[in-house]
């Protein structure tokens, strides 16, 4: 068996400088073995289900590329099948095979694309699997075409496993961008669903939704149920309804809970008792699939009924929304009952608080008081507390502005490691 030339360490710290580009990485080890072995050409073929495969990088006995190694997944179906009869055992091998190819070109794709008589196959193997080979076309004298079979699989995958490394980077970036580019679909399908700062006569109000990946779990409505009430005076201000939820996680599954949350709620039409926590024991019923759900959430109600001077809050699990009135602060914490998605048939309950004009109330998700700083220390209840209580921020947009400075300033950055919602009323 004659002896062939092996890369030098120099040519291989050149094809290790890839990192996923494919197409300089196909091109480097062309010229690299043309320098070693002449007149030897080589191509890239993908193996697919079955017997059928693709070819998706060329290069001629020159070591000039005539298909760039672009798409080396065939992630766009365009390119060339390899169906012909003549080359199915050759690219259906598991062993490094060699293979004389017929004369007759017609019947021959292969003879065509490599330009030789013989065809030396080779699988590349990466992580488990040889989705890959390696095919050096030459001539039935060539040196290649008498060595040893395994001395040139080690050969082709020594050079393949850097070629190899940047096709896996290319493919996990690629599949990266497609999961980015759906996930954000979703995202934005799902801030479709969040209010566009709606108007409502007599309420001022301030909101930051924050989701810590491109798609959350957080969700709220902010609407006016004036409309719902017969005959309400026009001269008052608006019936509010509130609704904040958390779901459980956060990402594209918390996202995906949280949008079929607002579909449920969306065909409530009353019944179950008083809005709002009627509301939250129909979406709570319907909330349940015929198979166990991974996540609940917890939900928190709220309206407000300016004409009756009161406010009905129900708490399924939430955090408990906090309010300032002249000077004094409250945490309306009364009858937090158990989050959405635990009992089927379990039922809400409301809870009454006057309500006066000027009134400061902060709601908000655990994203908020959970966020940790360097050092693991929670940004908690009382630091919203203690910026709600400074008698000088007497504005929604001024308390959520300094609320928002300083959790940022706490974790060190404006998105957390979960999902953040803060909404600051002033009722009028």
């Amino acid at each position: 068996m004659p002896m062939i030339p092996l890369p030098s360490t120099e040519q291989l710290r050149r094809l290790s400088a890839f990192d996923g580009d494919s197409i300089a990485a196909w091109r480097l080890q062309s010229e690299i073995l043309h320098s070693l072995y002449g007149e030897v050409s080589s191509a890239l073929v993908l193996r697919l289900a079955g017997s059928a495969a693709r070819l998706v990088a060329l290069s001629c006995s020159t070591g000039e590329v005539h298909i760039d190694a672009s798409d080396a997944f065939d992630l766009g179906s365009s390119a060339l099948a390899l169906t012909d009869d003549s080359t199915a055992a050759l690219l259906a091998t598991a062993e490094p095979m060699r293979m004389l190819l017929p004369a007759e070109a017609p019947h021959c794709v292969l003879q065509q694309l490599l330009a030789a008589d013989l065809a030396i196959a080779v699988p590349i193997h990466a992580a488990g699997r040889s989705d890959h080979l390696l095919l050096l076309g030459c001539t039935p004298a060539h040196p290649l075409a008498q060595a040893e079979l395994d001395l040139l699989g080690l050969l082709a995958n020594c050079l393949g496993s850097f070629l190899g490394g940047a096709l896996d980077r290319r493919q996990l970036a690629e599949q990266s961008r497609k999961a980015w580019v759906e996930i954000a679909d979703l995202a934005d399908v799902q801030r479709l669903l969040l209010p566009d700062n709606p108007q409502i006569r007599g309420l001022s109000h301030a909101i930051h939704y924050q989701p810590s990946a491109v798609a959350g779990g957080d969700y709220y409505d902010l609407m006016s149920l004036s409309h719902r009430i017969d005959d309400y005076p026009a001269d008052m201000p608006d019936v509010v309804g509130l609704l904040l939820a958390d779901v459980s996680g956060h990402g594209a599954g918390a996202a995906m809970e949280a949008v079929q949350f607002d579909a449920i709620l969306r065909t409530y039409k009353g019944g179950d008792g008083e809005g709002p926590a009627g509301a939250l024991t129909y979406a709570n019923r319907h909330f349940f699939s015929r198979k166990t759900r991974p996540h609940f959430l917890t939900a928190l109600g709220l309206l407000h009924l300016p004409h009756e001077a009161r406010m009905r809050l129900c708490n399924a699990g939430h955090l408990p929304p906090l309010r300032r009135r002249e000077g004094r602060l409250e945490r309306l914490d009364e009858g937090r009952d158990i989050p959405i998605g635990i009992l089927k048939e379990h039922a809400y309950d409301n809870h009454l608080y006057d309500a006066r004009s000027g009134d400061l109330l902060v709601v908000y998700t655990d994203g908020v008081t959970e966020a940790r700083n360097a050092q693991g220390e929670e940004f908690g209840i009382e630091r919203l507390e203690s910026i709600l209580a400074r008698s000088e921020l007497d504005t929604p947009q001024a308390l959520l502005s300094c609320m928002l400075s300083e959790l940022h300033a706490h974790q060190g950055g404006e998105i957390g490691v979960d999902d953040q919602t803060l909404i600051v009323l002033r009722l009028g």
